[in-house]
């Protein structure tokens, strides 16, 4: 990118989105995931390991594309590692647990809120945030994502057990969310403290997985809890949900979140439209446009996300979720150089 182009620190741009209003174009960033690995020419473990091969991962990918905001990746394993679940790690693949840690209830009792500053691998994480904002806090914002209550629950009891326990002992489920909950507090009040804004995913959150009544039961009190925990320490909480959420993101947004950032299989003008002056939304572009998509499919995608964006700011144009490994460069390369272009067209027209 020329210097004439970058002349605007995307940060600016992301904060105008927030003040509800734009500049010369609509903020754009995208979900890099481990795709990062690939410009460093890292494996997948080595990066999940290694806080500096990380860096430098995302790093190159910001010097060759310069998003408005850097999204750090990071193991969505990682307070699970911090509890005591063992890991696998495979090269070129994303961690994965070997298997749920609590098959008996009772084992609940004994887990402790990890400590983000010394167990397992959080303060990896915590050393990549830092290294990041470190070389790029000037020029672009930086994002980053932990895991939410609901995530961390299902993953530490299992996905079909945790569902069944939903049905069959409610209760349990509360103390298992209530537990979760203190864990992202005590990442997300250590994430502030370092000049960082809590960011949960809740792959698991969806209506993919389950019902609206389910989210309204088990999720929405902890998420609401979780946002009125952060604007007390004046930091606004953002959320990520995979999948299809157009039937709970009304009350998704009245749990108090500042940003959503929307999948592509959800609604953006209904998440637009709930998410009113409350909310920033980002997002919605397929991700699989940035592996096998044409530049017409993804010019398609841009422009109707961009005539779907507020008036009067509060929209970063982005990828649904994180981009597949098997993206292209120039495929992401296209997703930036159309989407400033046709930001910028937009608001001038």
């Amino acid at each position: 990118m020329s210097e004439k182009n970058r002349a605007t620190p995307g940060k600016k741009y992301m904060l105008a989105a927030i003040l509800r209003k734009y500049l010369d174009r609509i903020p754009t960033t995208l979900l890099v995931g481990p795709y990062c690995a690939k410009m460093a020419g890292y494996s997948i473990r080595e990066i999940l390991m290694n806080a500096g091969k990380s860096a430098r991962s995302h790093l190159a990918f910001y010097n060759r594309f310069h998003p408005d905001s850097l999204i750090v990746y990071n193991d969505i394993y990682l307070e699970l590692e911090a509890l005591g679940c063992e890991l696998e790690f495979p090269d070129d693949a994303i961690s994965h647990p070997k298997g749920p840690l609590l098959h008996e209830k009772k084992a609940l009792a004994g887990l402790r809120v990890p400590n983000p500053r010394r167990d397992a691998r959080l303060p990896y994480f915590l050393e990549l945030c830092e290294r990041i904002a470190g070389e790029v806090r000037h020029e672009a914002s930086v994002g980053l994502g932990h895991s939410g209550p609901w995530n961390l629950a299902m993953h530490l009891r299992g996905a079909e057990q945790f569902l069944i326990d939903s049905i069959e002992d409610p209760p349990f489920v509360h103390d298992l969310m209530s537990f979760t909950t203190e864990v992202v507090k005590q990442l997300g009040d250590t994430l502030i403290d370092m000049g960082f804004m809590p960011s949960l995913g809740e792959a698991s959150a969806s209506c993919s997985l389950i019902s609206p009544k389910m989210y309204k039961d088990f999720i929405f009190p902890y998420h609401a809890d979780l946002c009125r925990h952060f604007r007390s320490r004046k930091a606004m909480m953002s959320l990520h949900i995979c999948g299809f959420i157009d039937p709970i993101v009304e009350e998704v947004l009245e749990s108090g979140i500042g940003f959503l950032s929307l999948d592509a299989p959800s609604s953006l003008d209904k998440a637009v439209a709930a998410a009113g002056n409350k909310a920033v939304v980002m997002g919605n572009v397929p991700t699989r446009l940035f592996a096998d998509g044409t530049p017409e499919e993804m010019e398609a995608a841009i422009d109707g996300c961009i005539q779907a964006a507020p008036d009067n700011g509060g929209y970063i144009l982005a990828s649904g979720c994180e981009i597949p490994l098997n993206s292209t460069e120039e495929r992401i390369g296209h997703f930036f150089e159309y989407g400033r272009a046709a930001g910028k067209k937009w608001l001038q027209a």
